[in-house]
């Protein structure tokens, strides 16, 4: 199971708590005027980061025992029975590879099986502890296994003591390590496959920022800016209030001496803070332990570096020495 925390540390440096603070009186043209002007954003999507912890990546210690050719194995279209294969191919890194890279048995099985399965362009089919799955042994020396449970099936490669599955929506292999799927980026960046994304691995805080779009409609009307909890930012132009049971957060333009409304930022927030950048931001903690980032408009800001790196084309195919006998391992 995957450890999620929120690591407050991270943004400490950047943030701070601003006690509430209201300026004098303002009329009413004054008002009309700063709401209409403002960028106000009335409720939609929202960027809710959390930082989840991860273990730390591995490391290889030759160029050549990664992956990046353009070997692929071939498919069988029927069972060792005869019966049509009808499953899905897996579009997306496995999940259910946890419980057979775990499996030591499993393991055995196979590393048994490369030292007498050996002839070539031939599918050996197993069944182990209810998993069906084919052994292929390529033209190429290579060693591939096909995995067949439920409506889906996958191929990995198992090379250099590393369990290898290629991700065709990004033209890359990923390997398995630790239980997650990693892929060596540019410059050999460790990126981790989570919650249906790639993330650039962060050596600071020993894991990676996971975002993920949320839709909260607002209410038809905000409250009064004098009920409830509320934040001022340091130059004392915006103000946040968070009020009702579920913990609802709006933004006012305080620049003037009468607040006026500009956004409504979401419910379920129980703390706000505001950046000491220029222009600020505003960093909003939710209750289940995620945050979200807002510009000083209230408009929702989503992060760059969580965003999944593009498709990477994979060099020229290289060659490929033995594989190694030994079992799968860390």
């Amino acid at each position: 199971m995957k450890k999620i925390i929120l690591i407050a540390t991270a943004f400490s440096a950047a943030f701070l708590l601003c006690a509430a603070d209201r300026g004098g009186n303002d009329d009413k043209r004054e008002g009309k005027t700063r709401k209409k002007n403002a960028s106000s954003w009335t409720g939609g999507r929202i960027y809710k980061q959390r930082n989840v912890a991860v273990p730390r990546p591995y490391k290889f210690d030759s160029p050549d025992k990664v992956v990046n050719d353009k070997l692929r194995p071939e498919e069988p279209k029927r069972f060792d029975t005869g019966e049509a294969i009808k499953q899905r191919r897996e579009a997306k890194p496995p999940r259910g590879h946890t419980a057979i890279a775990r499996d030591v048995g499993l393991v055995r099985g196979i590393q048994s099986e490369q030292r007498t399965e050996t002839l070539r362009s031939h599918y050996y089919w197993h069944n182990a502890a209810g998993l069906r799955y084919a052994h292929y042994y390529d033209a190429n020396n290579i060693h591939w296994y096909g995995f067949y449970s439920g409506p889906t099936f996958y191929w990995s490669r198992y090379y250099a003591n590393n369990w290898w599955w290629y991700d065709g929506a990004y033209s890359r292999w990923v390997f398995w390590w630790d239980g997650y799927w990693w892929w060596q980026g540019p410059g050999g960046a460790a990126f981790v496959y989570v919650d249906n994304n790639y993330y650039p691995y962060n050596m600071t805080s020993g894991g990676v920022v996971v975002q993920k779009a949320e839709t909260e409609n607002p209410p038809k009307s905000p409250p009064p800016p004098g009920e409830g909890k509320s934040w001022a930012s340091p130059d004392k132009s915006r103000m946040v209030v968070i009020h009702g049971n579920d913990s609802q957060a709006y933004l006012y333009d305080n620049s003037g001496g009468k607040p006026v409304y500009l956004a409504y930022l979401g419910k379920d927030i129980v703390n706000i803070r505001f950046s000491q950048d220029k222009p600020a931001q505003i960093l909003a903690d939710f209750k289940d332990g995620a945050f979200a980032l807002y510009d000083m408009d209230g408009k929702p800001k989503d992060t760059p570096d969580s965003k999944p790196p593009q498709a990477a084309q994979p060099p020229a195919p290289e060659s490929v020495p033995p594989l190694p006998t030994s079992a799968p391992g860390k």
